[in-house]
């Protein structure tokens, strides 16, 4: 008796948990957000390019400007690049999808510092992974991807339990809400970001200008960031090497076109990674895989110095804003047309 009443509620707390969920992500911050709705995005069997990567693309490159870069109609576009993310995470996704791709042709993904280093990003990525993401079976079985997100049987117990009672997963954003008056008084702009990554996620796959809801935010250069210092992300992760690595070998064993894109940062950061080389890791990996002779569909379009001066064009320290993405679309499609058309005969 005390164990089906056990049993009962168990289930009822379950239940309810997934049930109220969604209203409860309308108070979280940004990147869980657009991790929550990421989960319902539509697989496009019919894909000849898929796009992957973090928020620098969300917010830099939109999908309809990939296909039209290709040639292509927007459904044949698979947009799957999320806020945070790693290579760890790009393996996974990778993975998930490619093999029900049967016309997938090329992958555009874009790789930066806070990709190759150890950093807070590094650290969210893993967290949100336990939250949202989704627990394939490649993460449990693929030797690098359990060495990212399960190192011991405690980390894969989290995952279960959290699926189970999703709660424990925003339990850091709810916390906050108690006692962090600055999260307090954000609520109303978080309901209204809200409301635009779900819209687009729905409506453009997920393209969203970071931080907009209605209007585009601009950094000024008059703009002061004392905390910013770019040298964690000078270091080497070599776990992000690896996976980064298998990721190349992976969409070569599919005969896929690789385009990594280097996407610019804001001028400060720019600067500032300038200064702390931490641009060093990321060249030497370009270097590796450029400077392969085996390796005849690897393409790296570096663009990290193409606005140095233009503060208008920038949301914030790391993301293009509307008027940088038109910007940049713009570089894009002179760059990537003649490269894209060159190869779409394949297509």
């Amino acid at each position: 008796m005390k164990l089906r009443y056990f049993f009962i509620t168990f289930l009822t707390i379950s239940l309810f948990m997934h049930m109220t969920e969604e209203w409860i992500i309308q108070f979280c911050e940004t990147t869980s957000v657009y991790w929550y709705f990421a989960n319902e995005r539509t697989i496009r069997t019919e894909a000849k390019v898929l796009v992957l990567g973090d928020s620098q693309i969300v917010s830099g490159i939109s999908p309809e400007t990939i296909a039209e870069i290709e040639g292509l109609s927007n459904e044949e576009v698979l947009y799957l690049p999320k806020p945070s993310q790693q290579p760890e995470g790009i393996l996974s996704d990778s993975l998930d999808v490619i093999y029900k791709l049967p016309k997938l042709k090329k992958v555009y993904v874009n790789l930066s510092p806070l990709n190759t280093s150890k950093n807070s990003v590094t650290d969210a990525n893993r967290q949100l992974f336990y939250s949202f993401g989704n627990l394939s079976k490649y993460t449990i079985t693929h030797p690098l991807l359990r060495k990212a997100y399960f190192s011991n049987l405690t980390d894969l117990s989290w995952k279960l339990i959290v699926k189970i009672f999703p709660y424990f997963g925003l339990s850091s954003n709810i916390n906050r809400l108690v006692y962090d008056p600055v999260a307090q008084n954000d609520i109303p702009r978080r309901k209204q970001e809200y409301l635009y990554i779900q819209d687009n996620i729905k409506n453009k796959q997920g393209a969203w200008v970071w931080k907009s809801i209605g209007d585009d935010p601009t950094l000024l250069e008059s703009e002061v960031f004392p905390n910013l210092n770019t040298q964690i992300l000078a270091g080497r992760r070599d776990l992000s090497i690896q996976l980064w690595l298998e990721c190349v070998r992976l969409w070569e064993k599919q005969n896929l076109e690789i385009v990594f894109l280097r996407i610019p940062f804001s001028p400060k950061m720019e600067k500032d990674i300038q200064r702390t080389k931490a641009n060093l890791v990321a060249d030497e990996f370009f270097k590796t895989i450029t400077t392969d002779p085996n390796r005849k569909k690897v393409k790296v379009l570096d663009f990290k110095s193409v606005f140095l001066e233009e503060y208008q064009n920038f949301a914030d320290l790391t993301h293009l804003n509307q008027k940088g993405r038109d910007a940049f679309s713009v570089i894009l499609k002179r760059v990537l047309f003649d490269h894209a058309h060159s190869s779409s005969k394949g297509m």
